[in-house]
């Protein structure tokens, strides 16, 4: 497996007061960190993002990936104009978030334009 193979690939959007983070590649200890600045940099004093976290393109990721996951989640909950919805879960990181009872925390959709619709009414 080649370097390129093993990054992690961050594509931002923005729709209106939504950010889009379309995610692809490697999602594990090395990379997590360019995940975690991509979201960071969105997060403004007192006010907290409308993220939709595009995860389909994910071809590896370890527990690494649920912990960001649960992490954004917190700092979502802990600010009140924030939202955080998901799209795209690879099944097996969809199974990780089941046996671990995360998946029940998070707000699923079943597409970008759904997921940003939703944000954008509220």
């Amino acid at each position: 497996m080649n370097h390129h193979e093993q990054e992690l690939r961050v594509r931002v959007t923005h729709r209106g007061h939504c950010s889009v983070l379309e995610v692809g590649g490697h999602l594990d200890f090395i990379t997590a960190p360019t995940l975690t600045d991509h979201i960071d940099t969105l997060w403004e004093p007192d006010v907290g993002p409308r993220l939709v976290l595009e995860l389909s393109q994910l071809t590896f990721y370890d527990s690494t990936a649920l912990g960001v996951l649960a992490h954004t989640l917190q700092r979502v909950q802990a600010t009140a104009t924030s939202r955080l919805l998901l799209v795209g879960i690879p099944d097996g990181l969809r199974h990780l978030l089941e046996r671990t009872g995360l998946l029940a925390h998070f707000e699923l959709r079943d597409s970008i334009e759904q997921a940003v619709a939703d944000l954008l009414s509220t």
